[in-house]
């Protein structure tokens, strides 16, 4: 069955591009003769041109591909040297106080209004605040994590109405 179909498929082909290769074989045999040899060096040299452009190009893309690994293994390789140092580095000492302490008291320091709060599991609590600077949130969550030990373990942040603000939904943790 399959050959019958490639015969039928075969024929098909032939019907279709046998004309259109009489009509080109006219149109080159009306050629004058420096026209005709123009054409053959054309038909020669522009195939070539083109895998020759093709194989440039790949060639350039290969060469990025592997400056990019390089600079991938250089970054890890960095990674490695310093990660004992940081696994190492003291864990920062907590005020003692409760999560949501700290969150409340923190975040009325920094002026940032929290709009909900909400316990997840032990020692998580996930916050909400509303049109909020982005720099001063950042800087809060930055200073909550340096001096208490507090852990950003998600946050969802969505660009307010007003050009540097944010509203966001943030889950702290505390180890």
């Amino acid at each position: 069955m399959s050959s019958l179909n490639f015969k039928s498929l075969t024929d098909s082909l032939n019907s279709t591009v046998a004309p259109r290769l009489a009509q080109l074989r006219l149109w080159y045999d009306g050629r004058a003769a420096s026209e005709q040899r123009l054409l053959r060096v054309a038909a020669i040299v522009v195939p070539i041109l083109l895998l020759l452009s093709v194989f440039s190009a790949l060639q350039s893309s290969l060469t990025k591909m592997e400056k990019r690994l390089q600079t991938k293994r250089a970054d890890y390789a960095y990674i490695q040297s310093v990660a004992p140092a940081i696994a190492a580095a003291p864990v920062p000492n907590p005020s003692g106080q409760s999560l949501p302490a700290l969150v409340d008291a923190g975040s009325r320091e920094a002026g940032i209004t929290i709009a909900s709060t909400d316990p997840v599991g032990q020692n998580q609590l996930r916050i909400r605040v509303e049109n909020t600077s982005f720099d001063t949130l950042a800087g809060w969550l930055v200073r909550l994590q340096q001096n208490e030990g507090v852990v950003v373990q998600n946050a969802s942040i969505d660009r307010a109405a007003a050009p540097g603000q944010v509203s966001a939904s943030v889950t702290l943790s505390r180890p």
